[in-house]
């Protein structure tokens, strides 16, 4: 009789053997289902980043925080193709860059900052950067250009050597070059038609070395019929009146070169014109109007308007 009951209570109930057929059914569709598959690679995206100064493995790592949110190394890891002997050291260069958060937790957890934070900045400082470089190859392709088409003068090949410069055209294209690599200082003395043809040529690249931190100062001889001239330039560099005319326009660069350009005719083209110019790198000559400059200047009104 006890044998019997014994038996009987190790018969299983048809609740507990539907509930672990249940349980059975339950593993296998488990195993059926797929593995999380990694998303693919935006290989432009990568590419993006690393001209903002990511390497690869920092530029996968960022976009799998952007694109999945806050993440463990783990799936992290799995989402962006990184390796986990590799992802740690990249997670920590991306928080020093300001790119991520580290949240101290068991297992850590990292954050993307926006884009817009840090990478917009970095963004627009390379852009002006490409801006500068393309103004150089600019530069250079006109210089290149004028030398080939034979622009009217030669390069000295010694630095003593004073060389002339034929035409109003090429001269002007000669001046605007000097302009534009002036690193420190510019010191401009116009006649009044040689101040509208500076204005006409030179206001844009003038105002661009302004800001830039050139010392820009322009002496001028006024009169009505250049007042307005006057007023424009007046806003965006230094400039001042003398009442002591010289017959001609000079130019200097960085107290390094220098031009002086004829005042004849006194017409307000700037692109056609017999006028003849000399260009030198002579010490002497650069500092005499150096100093000849900086005399007139001082005892020269400054311009308010």
């Amino acid at each position: 009789m006890a044998k019997a009951i014994s038996m009987q209570l190790q018969v299983p109930s048809p609740k507990s053997l539907r509930i672990d057929r249940d349980s059975l059914v339950s593993s296998q569709l488990k195993l059926l289902q797929p593995s999380p598959i990694a998303p693919t690679i935006d290989n432009e995206e990568i590419r993006a980043l690393q001209l903002l100064g990511l390497t690869p493995y920092e530029a996968k790592a960022y976009l799998g925080l952007v694109k999945n949110g806050p993440l463990g190394g783990t799936e992290l890891a799995f989402l962006s193709h990184v390796p986990r002997s590799k992802l740690y050291g990249a997670l920590h260069r991306l928080k020093r860059k300001g790119l991520i958060h580290l949240t101290p937790s068991i297992p850590e957890t990292f954050t993307a900052v926006s884009p817009l934070t840090v990478l917009n900045a970095k963004a627009s400082e390379i852009a002006d950067q490409v801006a500068s470089v393309l103004e150089v190859v600019q530069k250079l392709a006109e210089e290149y250009e004028l030398k080939a088409n034979g622009g009217g003068f030669e390069l000295p090949t010694e630095a003593n050597e004073l060389w002339h410069i034929d035409g109003r055209k090429h001269i002007y294209h000669r001046v605007g070059q000097m302009l534009r690599r002036a690193v420190k200082s510019i010191s401009y003395y116009a006649t009044p038609a040689g101040l509208v043809r500076a204005y006409k040529a030179h206001a844009d690249c003038l105002e661009k070395v302004g800001k830039r931190g050139v010392a820009v100062r322009v002496l001028a001889q006024t009169s009505k019929d250049v007042h307005l001239v006057t007023q424009e330039l007046a806003a965006v560099v230094k400039i001042r009146r003398t009442t002591k005319p010289l017959a001609a326009n000079f130019v200097c660069i960085d107290g390094q070169e220098l031009v002086v350009i004829e005042n004849s005719p006194g017409d307000f083209d700037v692109d056609r014109g017999t006028d003849r110019a000399a260009w030198t790198r002579n010490k002497l000559l650069v500092g005499l109007y150096e100093n000849l400059f900086e005399r007139v200047w001082e005892n020269s009104s400054p311009l308010h308007y």
